[in-house]
This record gives C-alpha cells, sequence and structure tokens, in this order.
C-alpha cells in the first residue's frame, strides 16, 4: 500500500497542497455554518408564522399546526434516507448539491403559497432537501477533517442548527411588527442560497475517491486536510479495508447491520438520533410562541418576542459546551450529564404547569416557567443535541456510514415528526404539566440507555472505535 502512495505522492506538489489546509478548513466550516445553519433555520422559522398564519382568512387549529409543522420532517426522513442513500453512489458534493438546491426552490414556494395545501407541499418539499444536507453535511466533514480537529469541525453543524434557530427567532420577532407570515417564510431563502454557493465550492471526501478508484484526488484532498504522516496512514488503511472486501465478497456481503457487531452499532446510532428529540427540545423550539399566547396569556407579537432570550440561552449553550469543550469532556460522561438534566429540568416545567391556570398565571409565574426552560435548554442544546450529532458521524464503520447515517437521520426525522404532529393535541388534552412529565419520563429511560450501551469515543480515530466495537460484543 505504501509503495502505491509513494508512487502517487511522488508526482505531487506536496507543500503547495499544505497551502491549501486552511482554506479546505474554513470550506469546512462554512459547510458546517451554512448546513446546519439551513436545517435550524428552516426548522424553527415556521413557529413564529404560525401564530398568525391564516388562509383565506381563516386561522389554523392545532392539528392543522402539527401537521404543517411535521410536514418539514416527514419529508426529512425521506430526504435523510435518500440522501444517506446515494451518497455512497454519487459522492458527498453531488448530495449536498442536490439538497440545497431542492431546499432553495421549496422555501420560495413555501413564501408564495396562498393556500393550505400547497403550503404543506412546500413544506415538505422544504423537508426533502434539509434531509439530503442533514445527512451528508456531517458526515463530509467528519471525512474530510483530520483526527484532531474532527470533533469541533463536525460540531460546527449541530452548534449552527442552534444559531440559526435564534437568528429566526430575532428576525421573526422583527417581522412581526412590520411585516406578515409571508416575509419570515422568504427570510429562509437566504441560508438556502448560501448553501447551494458553499456546496459547489466544496471537494468531495477521500473515502468516496477511493470507493471508486480514483487514487490521484483522494490523495490530493487528504494531503490538503491533514499532516503527510496522517494522510499516508490514512490513505493506507482505507485502501488496506477496499481490498480486504474485495478479497472476500462473501465476508463483506455478512458485514451488514444484520451483523451482532453492527447490528448493536445501529442500536446506538437510532437510540442516539430518538434520544435527543424526545428530549423535548422540538416542542420547545417549535411551539414556544404558541405555548407562551394560549398557556401563558401572551399576545401574539409578544409571544414571538419572548421566544428570545429563551433562544438566546440555546445557541449560547451550543456554543460555549457545543464547541468550545466538546473535545475536553468524554462524550459517554456529557452526555450522560445532559440527559440528567434534562430529565429535572422537564419535571420542574411540568411542577410549574401545575400553578399555571390556562392564561390567568401571574406574569411571575410566566416569567419563572420561561427562565426554566432557558436551564433546561442548556443542557438540552449544550450537551445532548451536540454529542448526538457528533457520535452518529463517529460510531458507524466506513463501509456502511452512508447507510447508518442514513438510519440515523430517518430515526432524528421520524420522531421529530411524531412530535411535532401530536405535541400540540398533547399540550391541549394533558396539559402543561402532564405533557412535560411524560417527557421527563422518557428522558430517565434514556439515561439508563446511555449509561449501558454508549461507548466513549473522544481522542480516537475511527479505525479504533470500529475496532472496538468488533470487539465488544466477542
Amino acid at each position: 500500500m505504501s509503495t502505491t502512495y509513494r508512487e502517487i505522492s511522488r508526482n505531487l506538489d506536496i507543500e503547495k497542497l499544505a497551502a491549501n489546509r486552511r482554506r479546505y478548513s474554513r470550506l469546512m466550516i462554512a459547510l458546517g455554518i451554512f448546513g446546519g445553519g439551513l436545517y435550524g433555520y428552516t426548522t424553527v422559522v415556521l413557529s413564529g408564522a404560525l401564530v398568525t398564519m391564516n388562509f383565506h382568512g381563516q386561522g389554523l387549529n392545532a392539528f392543522q399546526q402539527g401537521v404543517l409543522t411535521a410536514g418539514l420532517l416527514l419529508g426529512a426522513a425521506v430526504g435523510s434516507f435518500l440522501g444517506g442513500s446515494l451518497a455512497d453512489r454519487y459522492g458527498r458534493k453531488k448530495m449536498i448539491i442536490t439538497g440545497s438546491c431542492i431546499s432553495l426552490l421549496a422555501c420560495a414556494a413555501c413564501a408564495l403559497a396562498t393556500d393550505f395545501s400547497l403550503f404543506l407541499i412546500a413544506r415538505i418539499s422544504v423537508g426533502l432537501g434539509v434531509g439530503f444536507t442533514s445527512c451528508v453535511v456531517p458526515m463530509a466533514i467528519g471525512e474530510l477533517a483530520s483526527a484532531d480537529k474532527r470533533g469541533r469541525l463536525v460540531s460546527v453543524n449541530s452548534v449552527m442548527i442552534n444559531i440559526a434557530q435564534l437568528l429566526a427567532t430575532c428576525v421573526n420577532a422583527i417581522l412581526a411588527k412590520v411585516a406578515d407570515w409571508h416575509a419570515m417564510l422568504w427570510a429562509s431563502v437566504v441560508p438556502a442560497l448560501c448553501l447551494v454557493i458553499i456546496a459547489f465550492l466544496i471537494h468531495d471526501t477521500p473515502n468516496y475517491f477511493i470507493r471508486h478508484g480514483m487514487d490521484d484526488q483522494a490523495v490530493r484532498v487528504l494531503l490538503s486536510t491533514r499532516d503527510e504522516q496522517e494522510a499516508k496512514q490514512t490513505y493506507e488503511s482505507m485502501q488496506t479495508s477496499l481490498a480486504s472486501s474485495s478479497r472476500d465478497s462473501q465476508h463483506a456481503k455478512k458485514e451488514s447491520f444484520s451483523t451482532p457487531w453492527l447490528r448493536r452499532v445501529l442500536i446506538v446510532g437510532i437510540g442516539l438520533a430518538v434520544m435527543q428529540q424526545f428530549s423535548g427540545v422540538n416542542a420547545i423550539n417549535f411551539f414556544a410562541p404558541t405555548i407562551f399566547s394560549t398557556t401563558l396569556g401572551f399576545g401574539s407579537t409578544d409571544s414571538v418576542i419572548a421566544m428570545v432570550p429563551v433562544m438566546l440561552v440555546s445557541a449560547i449553550a451550543a456554543v460555549v459546551f457545543g464547541l468550545i469543550l466538546i473535545d475536553k469532556i468524554d462524550r459517554r460522561t456529557d452526555l450522560l450529564i445532559g440527559t440528567a438534566g434534562v430529565t429535572v429540568f422537564l419535571t420542574a416545567i411540568g411542577i410549574c404547569y401545575l400553578f399555571i391556570q390556562g392564561g390567568n398565571t401571574s406574569k411571575a409565574m410566566s416569567w419563572t416557567l420561561i427562565a426554566i426552560m432557558m436551564i433546561y435548554l442548556l443542557f438540552a442544546q449544550g450537551s445532548m443535541a451536540p454529542v448526538t450529532w457528533l457520535m452518529i458521524t463517529e460510531i458507524f464503520p466506513t463501509a456502511v456510514r452512508g447507510q447508518g447515517m442514513a438510519y440515523a437521520n430517518i430515526a432524528v426525522n421520524t420522531s421529530s415528526f411524531i412530535l411535532t404532529l401530536i405535541f400540540p393535541v398533547m399540550l391541549e388534552k394533558l396539559g402543561g404539566a402532564g405533557s412535560f412529565f411524560v417527557f421527563a419520563l422518557i428522558n430517565a429511560g434514556a439515561f439508563l440507555f446511555t449509561k449501558a450501551l454508549l461507548p466513549e469515543t473522544r481522542g480516537k480515530t475511527l479505525a479504533q472505535i470500529e475496532a472496538e466495537a468488533r470487539q465488544r460484543v466477542k
């Protein structure tokens, strides 16, 4: 293998390629910013619009609000499956371009829609596009990044989800005073357009190039993204894995998710995805203005504005804990702390609701509930969300990474779809206390799942993580 590497690298200007590393790092950061930004903005932008949205002069009932919000997630589940499955065949770059272009057109269609059915179709189409990008963007960054930068670079994507959600909330708060809900939807075109531009500037990953016999391109990208020693080792390990699969097709066939060790990896990946969604965070992200207006007695404009400090705390938590500290705390420990905190403060939100009677609560009690939501978000967005997105990119082996991340992202979006569809009705039937007590109980189970099954991945190469996963079931 090293002879092949030497033959390729001998014809390359290694110093010139090394000089590109800073540029590649900036492109990966930009990809994470706009990939996560598009997902975050499009998922939250509707929350502000729902308060005043109407078609033909008629407002939306609770079920219609849930259907429109969940429509994006239904499309995202399909997009995740297609993006992850096709990424191994056609490359990460082409799938990101496809998803970002679909999102751009669909965001514009949402802003132009004048009928409930047309808006729903456009909203599902937005989900289809962000499903492609939310699955493939972190995968591409994880494969392009060097081992020592992987945690921070992949986490840019998850952190930007929170920052974009804050940005969407702020834009909605401004537009709520000067324009209607159509303007809020037009604003979502901007991150989609930015991702389209970045998608054409990035390069495909060395994993894709090697799997398709383009070794020269693979080595070029490796030398442009990491030092020469790591580039050589990474190239040789990928070649060894590919040769092993080609040599023994029967063994390669068996290396699927029906294999015991890979089945365990898949269970962990899907479990992480479901846990993150049933932390209840999207119930707040998507429906906070509705909660504030229907149960706390806030006006429609005030309910949108009140969401700004909530999302600000969410974004700060994501930056501090999800980006700055992500490589300084063990992943498993971080997630256990986050899950425990989420469980405690979901319970506190439920208790707070016991003292709230419809919209006749005091301002002091209203802001107490909002303050507890903020503390809850410190754990949900500062720990659970970034660790989940990062570990999903780490635990799946190279040979099944596209398929594995597709399944995990389907779990993310399907869980979020179910939660989003039922939460407005759940809030109406069970009340705030009952709804958040249910979330607390689910997260107590998630804590036990994490403690029993989650491996530690911090400071380990992807090859080490795979080797430990194989050994764990023996």
